[in-house]
């Protein structure tokens, strides 16, 4: 009998080796981050090209494959979409030219409150009687040619489905009257259930960022899946009946591609017993 003990021993080897690797690049686009930062207000108007690429490379590091299913906006447009994770901006700072609209807080994070500045980040001030200078901030960005994205559930969750959307910031596609573009937003592999997301993409209730960062680091393959939504437009809708709109848009997206997913596996299923 042949001894396996020598074939065998080389995978965790192999196994430890490429997530060195991975870690090194992931380390090599962070640093060539931080020497670009400067760069990017003197490119001016292009520089979100050079931030979309730099989350794409983020994307191929993290070996997360982006899918978008629908038709990218041609103008600018207010983007609105269900939020699990900190990895919802890189997955969408790729797949759209827009500004985000983020936490005061976060401007103050080390390393990552200079790349959010860089790339254009809205910081949300809070308080009475900030709504209207946001919505200003807002419509200034979309008035100059750039959509503005922002996340109305104002936190993360653990499923694909939304919770309640707030309406405040929704004033700006009222006044301006832009479009409004609902995106459904899902992270999976083979093996997740279709109404749900990937086990470990989900970054709630304040955990903290290292951990879930190591452990999301440690996937292989994974999938966010971008599903656009037919836009709405504003003319007609005051902001809660606009927040609502985009709301079902969102849930009805996410349960019809839940339902086609279970459609296609169950022949699988069958032909597997």
């Amino acid at each position: 009998m042949a001894d396996s003990s020598f074939s065998a021993a080389p995978r965790p080897l192999i196994g430890r080796l490429g997530m060195c690797l991975k870690a090194a690049h992931l380390t090599g686009l962070l640093l060539l981050g931080i020497v670009l930062l400067p760069c990017v207000p003197l490119i001016g108007n292009r520089s979100w090209k050079l931030v979309r690429w730099w989350h794409g490379r983020m994307l191929r590091v993290l070996r997360v494959e982006l899918e978008i299913d629908g038709e990218l906006p041609a103008g600018p447009t207010l983007i609105v979409a269900n939020h699990c994770s900190w990895l919802d901006i890189i997955v969408l700072g790729h797949a759209f030219n827009a500004s985000f609209v983020s936490k005061a807080e976060i401007g103050g994070w080390p390393l990552v409150g200079a790349f959010a500045r860089a790339a254009g980040t809205l910081f949300l001030s809070r308080g009475a009687g900030k709504t209207s200078e946001t919505s200003a901030r807002i419509r200034s960005v979309l008035d100059a040619g750039r959509s503005v994205l922002f996340f109305p559930e104002g936190t993360t969750t653990t499923d694909p489905m939304p919770r309640r959307f707030h309406a405040r910031l929704f004033a700006a596609a009222i006044e301006g009257e832009y479009p409004v573009l609902p995106v459904a937003l899902r992270y999976c592999d083979d093996t997740t259930p279709a109404d749900m997301h990937h086990a470990l993409a989900p970054w709630v209730n304040e955990a903290a960022l290292w951990p879930h960062f190591r452990d999301l680091f440690r996937v292989h393959d994974m999938r966010a899946q971008v599903r656009l939504c037919a836009p709405i437009d504003p003319r007609g809708y005051d902001r809660r009946s606009l927040a609502e709109a985009s709301y079902l848009a969102i849930s009805h997206r996410q349960s019809m591609a839940a339902i086609k997913a279970r459609r296609r596996a169950m022949p699988e299923s069958r032909s597997a017993a």
